[in-house]
């Protein structure tokens, strides 16, 4: 792990107001600062950040935290590569030790990294330095691409005689084996060492944090294979990574959609043609991680297909891989002979947004799709039936299950339960597999959460609050599992410093209490002490009544059950217990009571 120190020195160092200020538009109104949610679509500023407290909370879609949450929700980060990120905006200097979890394996990671960032730069210059990299530079040019997009892109040029990666590795001490585990290099004999990408336009592939994982490169005449993609490496999956994520991350946050091609000319031309929001799979078939990547981003993906035979085919398969990644897609088609980069630049960005608008829902596709292919004979009907049985067996959502089988029966008029069958069976309908439980759960109390939710709001402001919760010992176990280990960090907190620092507690809480921390410690500012203390007093005696009502209702089902098994010193036993609680439960009512003369 990061040190806590070294987290705690680049949090204070940083401005979260800076940060988010990067991304949009933020006007101070009073203490804190309002903007647009970047996490979901709105009209009226709901998304609030505290320069002071370093947190931020949008009200509407109640996404919130630290600067650190706010960019690993933004660019999808780990936490090690959120500090990372903030430390090197700020200049302070992240040990490799400290990295990763302070493991050897990031070491090396990190090292992989930088071998390819060299790599891309190193190609880079030929493409734009060297005379050599003018017939690279000229074939992009005939494919429309200008210079500035060539630059966004990192894309580069290897050339005949090699680039002299080989070189530059053993004057950077960059280790050949590395090399060769990024498929960068390859070996003939000992210490004989060549470049696995000559003659060839370079596409570096680039993680949605912006690290080079792989290369893509593209010959310039008619050999083969004509595009070589990096091999599998500890940093590259074809079958998870995407081209060109990194640079479509803020498009497809701004149109909430994506749309999936094939090629990395075919990205690199809708961006520049203002389709801000493509990527393209690296010369595979799309695949169920692809799909899961992507729906973190967005749930709106149309995937974009060339309009012949071999498209319409490849649309209906697709629709398995939406469906095992949980979600519908959308499927729009080319006029035949197109392919995206030959259609944008000529026909221009508003016919290409006219074919995405008429996309069709996959399932719509593939249902009108399987009765094209094998007719509304009986026998067709019956193979379309099995088809749509297969499919419906990799569904685990049981409401896509139902609303996938009522679109099947519309088509094939055959009965629900044929088709339900084999999703029950693989799991697709949970009361298949899970059979109820003899007691159902009684439902949360609304007051209740409320209420736990309040206490801990009072927790993080007021240090008095802090004191009574601690000097009263019984409080964690009167509260939900929610909260209570929020509870025991705010103690453990306020035991170890003296103070609550909301960072710290939201650090190590999980993301969706760290989003509700960070709200609780934008409200209720204007409270004296004194008004904190009664309010903090009320909610922890409705928390304690609550708890001895549950806790006298638990021993009168214990009571009976010791009758009916006849057990009499367990039945004597509760009885104690019973009395006990009954006791104090008086005792609280008494000081209520009291209280509410004493105010009158």
């Amino acid at each position: 792990m990061i040190k806590q120190d070294k987290i705690v020195e680049v949090r204070d160092r940083a401005s979260i107001v800076e940060i988010i200020s990067d991304v949009l538009t933020l006007k101070k109104t009073g203490r804190n600062y309002m903007g647009l949610c970047p996490f979901h679509t709105e009209k009226t500023p709901s998304f609030t950040v505290n320069e002071e407290k370093g947190i931020f909370h949008c009200f509407g879609c109640r996404a919130g935290g630290s600067v650190f949450q706010f960019l690993m929700q933004y660019d999808h980060l780990t936490f090690p590569e959120a500090v990372e990120r903030v430390a090197k905006r700020y200049g302070i200097v992240i040990e490799r030790a400290e990295r990763g979890g302070g493991s050897e394996k990031a070491g090396e990671r990190e090292s992989l990294y930088h071998i390819n960032e060299r790599a891309a730069a190193n190609y880079q210059r030929w493409l734009l330095d060297h005379s050599e990299g003018k017939r690279a530079l000229d074939y992009l040019k005939s494919r429309g691409v200008d210079l500035n997009t060539a630059r966004n892109f990192m894309l580069g040029y290897a050339p005949q005689s090699g680039s002299g990666l080989v070189d530059l590795m053993k004057k950077e001490k960059m280790t050949s084996q590395d090399g060769l585990r990024l498929g960068l290099i390859g070996q003939r004999g000992p210490g004989q060492f060549y470049e696995k990408f000559f003659a060839r336009l370079m596409f570096p592939i680039i993680n949605p944090a912006g690290k080079i994982v792989g290369f893509g490169g593209r010959v310039l005449d008619q050999g083969l294979p004509k595009y070589l993609n990096s091999s599998e490496t500890p940093l590259f999956r074809k079958g998870s990574t995407l081209y060109g994520l990194y640079q479509a991350k803020e498009g497809i946050r701004k149109a909430d959609r994506v749309v999936v091609v094939e090629g990395y000319l075919d990205v690199i031309a809708l961006y520049q043609c203002g389709i801000t929001y493509a990527v393209a799979t690296l010369g595979t078939a799309l695949t169920v991680d692809h799909v899961r990547v992507l729906s973190r981003y967005t749930k709106n993906i149309t995937a974009l297909f060339d309009g012949d035979d071999a498209g319409r085919s490849a649309a209906a398969r697709s629709f398995e891989i939406f469906i095992e990644a949980g979600l519908f897609g959308q499927a729009a088609f080319l006029p035949n002979g197109e392919d995206p980069d030959t259609f944008i630049r000529s026909r221009g960005k508003a016919a290409l947004e006219a074919i995405l608008e008429q996309a069709t829902p996959l399932a719509d596709y593939y249902f009108s799709w399987l009765e094209q292919r094998y007719g509304k004979t009986l026998d067709g009907k019956s193979q379309t039936a099995g088809e749509i049985s297969r499919v419906l067996a990799k569904v685990n959502n049981p409401f896509e299950v139902d609303l996938l089988v009522r679109r099947a029966v519309d088509t094939l008029g055959v009965r629900e339960e044929l088709l339900r069958r084999p999703a029950a069976a693989r799991g697709g309908n949970p009361a298949a597999r899970n059979p109820p439980a003899a007691v159902p759960p009684r439902a949360t109390d609304g007051r209740d959460d409320f209420t736990e939710r309040s206490l801990i709001g009072l927790m993080l402001r007021y240090s008095s609050v802090v004191k009574e919760v601690a000097e009263q010992r019984e409080t964690r176990e009167w509260m939900g599992p929610k909260w209570r280990a929020v509870v025991d960090l705010i103690l453990a907190e306020w035991h170890k410093e003296r103070i609550v620092d909301i960072f710290r507690i939201a650090q190590n809480s999980p993301p969706e209490a760290a989003s509700e921390l960070a709200a609780l410690g934008l409200e209720g500012e204007a409270l004296s002490e004194t008004e904190a203390g009664q309010m903090a007093a009320d909610c922890l005696s409705h928390l304690r009544r609550k708890y001895l009502r549950e806790l006298e209702r638990n021993l009168r089902i214990a009571i009976r059950a010791a009758e009916e098994q006849k057990d009499e010193k367990a039945k004597r036993e509760r009885m104690l217990e019973w009395q006990d609680v009954v006791r104090k439960e008086r005792q609280l009512e008494r000081r209520r009571l009291e209280s509410k003369t004493n105010i009158r």
